[in-house]
């Protein structure tokens, strides 16, 4: 039986709690301040903390940051108001909670919440998945240099210090003044110091660690033309899902969100690495035979890119909606997802960047992710025929 451990000082909120969890095969467990739950943690094995974040003595913020190291194997959940979205980003983005809940909850969403977690986690930690994980010598990790400015940011340090870190390394410097001179951000500048400016510390950080995992690619068996595809693909399709939120959604990207199209097909890296010139040729039997690679995956190599991408992800500790959006990808309307607003967009965008960079998407397209998010197809090509992809 899987057990939940809810913190919150307001007690009528925890008796609300056990009483909506009363019928279901969850344990629930209840504190009413951070020490409680510490004491709590000491005794029983939780899967995870669900775990307001204002509370007197001690807030849900550190709370959660002593579960992530006593705990690390804790799923931990932010339940706040609105009032406390800086609070919640924070916690986000420093890894400190997976995902966040805002009160007042509805009753089912917040059952189906925590049931969607627990399937996208057995379903990453499936049995198949982990006997190839378990036969790879070393995971891909982010290297020294570039941990080294995430650290920077995530304390958040003065932008010269960052600046500077960025500059002793000229291939992250190349891409920061890259991207911040593509059409789609339209600035024009030679400094390292203002480009960081312009895209802002969270943008960053995402680009490091996007850069970093390509990096990867490099040594994991993967031809540079490959690799350069790849990285060609990731970008295009990020800059489409931003391109569907603003343009057909009305909405800018959550900033913890905006390196899911980046992220999307990371499990490729895994694949090149784990079956080498195998990987290589079922990629061309795909395309020549205009057969769907992410079937011949599972048939032939009985692990996908979605499983190996998802996992990855989850073990770089990255946000949930970023882990989910690379395990779904190509299932945005499985009931397990529960940010199906960034899946579809990601879905829709990974068919189109593939159509523009060699006109051929090798997947089947699910019709349904335009429905979900209410976009007419035909007017979303119109309008994405006057999008400037600029890589």
């Amino acid at each position: 039986m899987k057990k939940i451990l809810f913190v919150d000082d307001e007690e009528q909120i925890l008796v609300s709690i056990v009483r909506l969890f009363r019928t279901t095969q969850y344990e629930v467990f209840t504190a009413s301040d951070g020490e409680k739950a510490l004491d709590i943690l000491k005794i029983e094995k939780m899967d995870i903390i669900i775990s307001d974040m204002r509370m007197p003595f001690m807030d849900g913020y550190e709370l959660l940051s002593k579960v992530k190291e006593l705990y690390p194997k804790i799923i931990r959940v932010v339940l706040s108001g609105y009032a406390d979205e800086k609070l919640i980003f924070n916690a986000i983005q420093k890894n400190i909670a997976k995902l966040f809940i805002i009160k007042p909850w509805d009753n089912e969403e917040l059952l189906n919440v925590v049931k969607q977690i627990f399937e996208t986690e057995n379903a990453i930690n499936n049995s198949n998945l982990l006997m190839h994980i378990n036969n790879i010598e070393e995971l891909p990790t982010i290297n020294a240099n570039y941990q080294r400015i995430i650290s920077l940011i995530q304390n958040d340090a003065d932008i010269d210090d960052i600046t500077h870190e960025i500059e002793k390394d000229q291939a992250i410097a190349l891409k920061v003044l890259h991207i911040a001179n593509s059409a789609y951000y339209g600035i024009r500048t030679g400094s390292v110091k203002q480009a960081v400016s312009y895209l802002g510390f969270q943008n960053i950080n995402n680009l490091i660690v996007s850069t970093s995992i390509i990096d990867t690619l490099n040594n994991s068996g993967v031809s540079k033309t490959n690799c350069d595809v790849l990285w060609k693909h990731a970008f295009v399709t990020n800059k489409i899902v931003n391109f569907i939120f603003s343009r057909f959604l009305s909405k800018k990207l959550s900033e913890l969100s905006n390196t899911a199209g980046l992220l999307h097909d990371v499990g490729k890296i895994f694949l090149y690495k784990c079956f080498g010139e195998k990987y290589e040729s079922l990629d061309r039997k795909s395309k020549k035979e205009d057969l769907d690679i992410f079937e011949l995956e599972k048939v032939i190599l009985g692990i996908t890119h979605e499983e190996a991408g998802g996992y990855l992800l989850k073990w770089w500790e990255l946000p949930h909606s970023i882990v989910e959006a690379a395990f779904f990808h190509h299932r945005p309307t499985d009931e397990r997802v529960i940010d199906k607003e960034l899946v579809c967009a990601v879905h829709i965008a990974d068919k189109y960047s593939w159509d523009i960079i060699n006109g051929k998407y090798s997947h089947c397209f699910n019709e349904e992710a335009f429905t979900y998010l209410k976009i007419d197809r035909i007017k979303f090509e119109e309008e994405l025929k006057k999008l400037i992809i600029d890589v």
